[in-house]
């Protein structure tokens, strides 16, 4: 049958020795079997259908990349030396039934969340990017294909405070959207100060000739300045009025990722 080896729960044992008179009888070589201990839920329990996030599926949907989850399964439960992070060849060269535990292992999400942001920081941005596309065909709405380049340029702070491909999907929406929406708490932070500073800043960047972080930062300070205020003061509306939230990626990052024309015409709807 050209089965070298059979490597399967623990709970499955009892099973190899009916299965190896079946081999005997039929004059097939014998494989070598391997029982290997089971995983257990968070709460310290055999895992089963009936958890959450049980099937691949279920941690593909939720933003987990397929070479992050295969790195955290193959920790799970075996070892070599002190290294955590295995591409996928290592994992081939390096694996030996040895290195695996004889203890149940128990399945740690935040583990999980872990080895993801570890993947989505340090992989490739155009192959972070092909994961991205890949996962957002699957379980969101289409990308209109106008702004796929932007999105690839985008992916260098897109991916700063994300743990998942999800996270990445909610930082990008204002790319992705044309329309924005700003929550009924963040519309409650554009006062009367806020406008003006958001009208001051419109006049200085319309006069700008060429866009990137060194000549933003002289009109953010010189509004600092004007207004007598701080970052905090400045940012926090320009990014609601961009972003529709004061939270999200850098201030520089959003307005040089969007267009000119579409910075002006965000900020003049508030």
């Amino acid at each position: 049958m050209k089965i070298t080896h059979v490597i399967r729960g623990d709970d499955h044992m009892i099973n190899s020795f009916k299965q190896k008179q079946i081999y005997d009888a039929m004059g097939w070589e014998v494989p070598n079997f391997a029982h290997i201990p089971l995983i257990h839920s968070e709460q310290g329990k055999k895992l089963s259908k009936r958890d959450n996030a049980s099937t691949l599926e279920d941690y593909v949907k939720i933003g987990i990349i397929s070479d992050a989850l295969r790195n955290y399964l193959l920790r799970l439960g075996w070892s070599y030396k002190d290294k955590e992070i295995f591409t996928k060849q290592e994992s081939i060269d390096l694996f030996d039934l040895s290195g695996v535990g004889k203890s149940p292992s128990k399945l740690d999400m935040n583990r999980i969340y872990s080895i993801n942001e570890t993947y989505i920081k340090t992989i490739d941005e155009k192959d972070l990017f092909d994961f991205f596309k890949e996962y957002v065909s699957k379980y969101k709405k289409p990308i209109d294909k106008a702004k796929e380049n932007k999105l690839l340029k985008s992916m260098g702070f897109l991916k700063n405070k994300a743990k998942t491909l999800e996270d990445i999907w909610n930082n990008a929406q204002y790319i992705i959207n044309d329309k924005i929406e700003i929550g009924a708490d963040d519309k409650k932070l554009i006062d009367d100060l806020s406008k003006k500073v958001i009208n001051d800043f419109i006049n200085e960047y319309e006069k700008l000739s060429s866009l990137s972080r060194e000549t933003l930062e002289p009109v953010i300070k010189s509004l600092i300045e004007k207004h007598k205020t701080n970052f905090k003061g400045v940012g926090q509306p320009l990014r609601i009025a961009l972003v529709g939230s004061r939270f999200g990626p850098g201030l520089y990052d959003v307005i040089l990722s969007l267009d000119k024309s579409e910075v002006v015409k965000r900020l003049k709807s508030i």
